[in-house]
């Protein structure tokens, strides 16, 4: 293990068949595999994960490994600091089980450390692949990252292990998100590199409703990282200091819109043109894809619904953490 000189952490749960594939992927890279390990860290998994990865343990050349993990903690940042904390490289990259990284994915990584010693971290693209045509009364969930967004998820980045020691690793207080918040942590430290050229194909996740809305309740955590961090509320220039997006000045015009109503206010019509005005800055001219347009206005009520969610959840958040920012 004294040559292993990068680990790759990938936290895993009930996911054996996508989990399959993310490692044949790190098998067949064109980077040394005497030069690097993969911690695969189970987060206490119910299915056949622990056979999968330990029936390719038997059969593999590679330096794999496997980390069951049992914790009250909730979320993948306790997983990933179990990889970390186990790991012998001094770089440390993450992928998630439902990846599957370039052949060259840490060849790249490597010689960007190399050629920027200052750096402390490097992160690359992500391209959603598949889609949820064939599921019905599904809504698709995509990870799509193509530029330097300063938001750098654990599908694909590198860190030093001793910065991510030096800055605490993950923060488990951070059910969701945690991975962004890291980043943020880290580029305190010294810069992030973005190469594209770092990438990973990630599996579409195809949602039912329910469980979509259920999701956007993540939001909450992005209040919490933000009450963490306050200065990033100015960094990342919130509408008006506190608005992360459109969406809630549209949700306020409609409650407006409907309160007027409610009451035969007169100004019942002035709030109906502002708020059909909001929506569409909100939801419809938001790029120049004029073919998309007469989509997005016939998806007034599914945008609303989802609009008022994360309004919900955010306002909920932001009186629990002292912070108030509105998705």
């Amino acid at each position: 293990m004294q040559d292993i000189e990068v680990s790759v952490v990938i936290p895993t749960y009930n996911r054996s068949n996508l989990l399959r594939e993310t490692l044949e992927s790190l098998f067949a890279q064109t980077y040394s595999a005497n030069k690097f390990e993969i911690i695969v860290c189970d987060d206490n998994s119910s299915d056949d994960t622990e056979e999968v990865v330990k029936g390719l343990m038997q059969n593999s050349q590679h330096n794999l490994r496997y980390i069951k993990v049992k914790s009250k903690i909730k979320g993948p940042g306790k997983v990933r600091n179990a990889g970390i904390n186990h790991s012998v490289g001094k770089m440390i990259g993450f992928t998630d089980d439902d990846c599957v990284v370039s052949k060259n994915w840490i060849e790249t990584a490597v010689d960007c450390f190399k050629k920027h010693k200052e750096i402390c971290g490097v992160s690359g693209t992500v391209t959603t692949v598949g889609d949820c045509k064939n599921k019905k009364f599904t809504i698709a969930r995509r990870v799509d990252i193509l530029s330097d967004t300063g938001s750098y998820v654990t599908s694909t980045t590198f860190y030093k292990k001793d910065i991510l020691l030096e800055v605490g690793l993950f923060d488990t207080d951070m059910r969701y998100w945690e991975d962004i918040e890291l980043g943020w942590r880290v580029k305190k430290k010294g810069p992030i590199l973005f190469e594209p050229s770092i990438h990973v194909n990630h599996k579409i996740h195809c949602a039912s409703i329910i469980s979509y809305l259920n999701h956007l309740k993540h939001i909450e955590y992005w209040v919490l990282m933000y009450s963490k961090h306050p200065e990033h509320m100015k960094d990342d220039k919130l509408i008006l200091g506190h608005f992360f997006n459109k969406s809630p000045i549209y949700i306020i015009s409609a409650f407006l819109c409907f309160s007027a109503f409610l009451l035969e206010s007169k100004l019942f019509v002035l709030f109906s043109i502002i708020t059909l005005i909001t929506y569409l800055w909100a939801h419809v001219f938001v790029d120049k894809n004029l073919k998309k347009y007469p989509r997005r206005l016939i998806l007034l009520p599914r945008y609303s619904i989802t609009d008022i969610v994360k309004l919900t959840y955010s306002l909920k958040a932001s009186i629990k953490y002292k912070c108030l920012v509105l998705f």
